[in-house]
């Protein structure tokens, strides 16, 4: 009886098993002249074939197409960024993009953060008031460039004597490609992810994002070390990744028309839009659609439930299109 139980067992093992064609580990890892620079489109010829519920670990490189530096001043960084825009470089510098087989328009491809292994240094920067950007455009007569430097482990950074922070790294930009025949700026964030600046998208979380395109076309960029909601001076410690360890999995099952994420403890909403208070409403709304289609509530319980228990949050206020993030408990669900 022993053995035969023994033996049903192995045999069960074989058959649910991975085979050596699924579900791979696939290394990518790139120069700073291998990232893309460009605009979001649907058209941008895949840097990496990958299959469904495979994992890539990857790294990323600085702002600015890789140049972003702690030794530049804010004039050099100011007048690198100045000339890219010029050239109609985006100053994003992307992994990817990645083409996933077997992602379709209408599927969500969800994307498993497993790891993150920040860089040795960061940058954090504010504008001079006439250029309008930030949250508090005021007061600040002259640009600011302060270089950081992560402590060995990665765990810290001492941003001035007796002020130290916890890094908390993760990747402001997750983009799909849009939808065919769009060109979007790469700082955007919108219904394909993008400049989400999300900073519950630490590992351990996973981001449900709709696919426009076959293949879905991921691409990654914009890492930061650590950031707080609404990230008002328009930087976070801006760094780059030695590693990132995402794995990719095709939903059939899951029809979204904007992005979702998960962590351990929270359901995430999200909404962008220029008009903060608009950008409220559509987390709101994401949040009443989560919850009636999810755990079945009438729509007014979900917006009362949406009142009495779940966070909103400003995400970033300083891209083109701000955003909110609602945070809905899991702890709430029997």
């Amino acid at each position: 009886m022993l053995f035969a139980l023994l033996l049903f067992s192995a045999l069960a093992f074989l058959l649910l098993a991975p085979s050596a064609g699924q579900a791979r580990t696939r290394p990518f890892f790139i120069t700073k002249e291998q990232a893309y620079n460009g605009m979001l489109r649907a058209d941008i010829p895949p840097a990496l074939v990958i299959d469904d519920g495979d994992t890539v670990v990857f790294n990323t490189v600085m702002l600015l197409g890789g140049n972003l530096s702690p030794e530049m001043s804010f004039d050099d960084m100011l007048a690198l960024r100045t000339e890219m825009k010029e050239k109609g470089i985006g100053v994003y510098a992307f992994t990817g993009p990645f083409h996933i087989n077997g992602a379709e328009p209408g599927d969500t491809l969800e994307v498993r953060i497993r790891r993150i292994v920040p860089g040795k240094y960061a940058v954090t920067h504010i504008y001079p008031d006439h250029m309008n950007i930030g949250g508090l455009p005021e007061g600040f007569s002259k640009g600011f460039l302060k270089p950081l430097f992560l402590s060995q482990d990665r765990k810290t950074i001492e941003f001035a004597p007796g002020v130290t922070l916890k890094t908390r790294p993760f990747l402001g930009t997750m983009a799909v490609a849009p939808r065919p025949g769009e060109e979007l700026p790469p700082a955007v964030p919108g219904y394909f992810a993008g400049n989400m600046d999300n900073k519950e998208l630490v590992e351990g979380t996973t981001l449900y994002i709709p696919v426009n395109v076959r293949g879905a076309l991921f691409m990654a960029a914009d890492a930061h070390a650590v950031q707080g909601d609404g990230e008002v001076s328009i930087a976070a410690a801006e760094t780059y990744f030695e590693e990132v360890e995402l794995q990719f999995v095709v939903r059939k099952d899951l029809k979204l028309h904007y992005p979702l994420a998960e962590s351990p403890t929270h359901w995430i909403v999200m909404g962008f839009h220029h008009d903060l208070d608009e950008a409220m409403k559509m987390a709101i709304r994401e949040a009443i659609s989560f919850l009636m289609r999810e755990k079945g509530l009438s729509r007014e319980e979900a917006f009362s439930l949406c009142s009495l228990s779940v966070d909103f949050r400003v995400t970033q206020v300083v891209d083109g299109d701000k955003g909110v993030h609602g945070m809905i408990p899991k702890s709430i669900f029997s």
